[in-house]
């Protein structure tokens, strides 16, 4: 016992092994740079532009000119002054040189003769509307371009369908150089699933010609172009047209009564917008922006009741406001 306790008296002592101490890494913290804000700048409304002298310059003194003209009156107030040809080509020479010499910058020209008198002034910009061949006459330049004088296909035929349910095929008959606009009333009349057929002539003798020659058509859609229709042809027409029980549509109320089932005709009110729309938008500028001729979307209508009897068509409560003189 006493050797045990000699020999673990002389066993080598251990040391205690000290713990490793890990050094932390101090964190360095990135300097957060702040970007200077750009400071907002607040755009001010554009101002419209100053309203600027008009003169409202109208081939005759026919109806459909005078409506469009006091509604331009009422609209451009002081800065609209009207101005009319007569016809006589010393007096409208005479005309037209005031209207050359005048401060006015825009021209509205309502009709064929006017917007052909107004179309060489220089300094001037011209919008004209109330012109169906506005193609043969070159009218569209930068500063001279129109609004439509023919009313919106898409409409006509829609309102066509809703008329006369089992409408199959029509025809229209027209001057040349109104392609763009036909084009546009064959896919008017596809989609409501009409069948369109287009012929172009010359002459009111090829017109009733051409008219008399459709085959297999239920319905005919006369267009306003005085390039090809005369008093004598429209009534021939109609005539021939309604004893071989074909539908006809006009472009006046006037033509109802030679066997005409309805007439259309572009909005006046809309005309006028799409003027004005255009004189603002050309306003201080050099050229007038957009499309040489813009449509109009809407029209008027009336409807012959007693051809809609003859045709057996019922007019839908919706188009009752629209019979002719109710």
């Amino acid at each position: 016992m006493l050797m045990a306790v000699v020999l673990s008296a002389c066993a080598p002592v251990k040391k205690p092994v000290p713990e490793q101490v890990v050094k932390k890494k101090p964190v360095v913290s990135k300097p957060v740079v702040v970007k200077p804000t750009k400071p907002k700048v607040i755009k001010e409304p554009e101002s419209p532009p100053e309203p600027q002298q008009v003169i409202v310059l109208l081939s005759s003194e026919a109806g459909p000119y005078k409506a469009l003209a006091r509604q331009l009156d009422e609209a451009l107030g002081e800065y609209a002054s009207r101005v009319v040809l007569t016809g006589k080509l010393l007096q409208d020479k005479s005309i037209i040189n005031e209207v050359k010499a005048s401060e006015a910058k825009q021209i509205v020209a309502i009709g064929l003769v006017a917007a052909n008198a107004a179309k060489n002034l220089e300094n001037k910009q011209v919008v004209f509307t109330h012109v169906v061949n506005y193609a043969d006459n070159k009218l569209v330049t930068d500063v001279s371009k129109g609004v439509s004088a023919l009313p919106s296909p898409e409409l006509l035929f829609k309102d066509w369908r809703a008329l006369s349910p089992k409408l199959s095929k029509v025809a229209i008959v027209s001057g040349k150089n109104l392609g763009k606009y036909l084009n546009r009333a064959k896919k008017a009349a596809s989609k409501q699933g009409i069948e369109l057929q287009i012929e172009q002539v010359e002459t009111d003798k090829e017109f009733i010609y051409r008219s008399k020659s459709l085959k297999s058509v239920d319905g005919q859609w006369i267009l306003p172009d005085n390039r090809v229709l005369s008093a004598k042809s429209l009534k021939e027409v109609m005539a021939y047209g309604s004893r071989r029980g074909r539908q006809i549509v006009v472009f006046s109320p006037k033509l109802l009564s030679f066997g005409g089932l309805f007439y259309v005709q572009p909005d006046h009110t809309e005309i006028s917008k799409v003027v004005l729309k255009r004189l603002s938008e050309a306003a201080g500028k050099t050229a007038i922006p957009g499309d040489g001729v813009l449509p109009v979307l809407s029209h008027t209508m009336g409807i012959n009741q007693n051809i809609a009897r003859q045709f057996n068509l019922p007019i839908p409560e919706k188009y009752r406001n629209n019979i002719n003189g109710e």
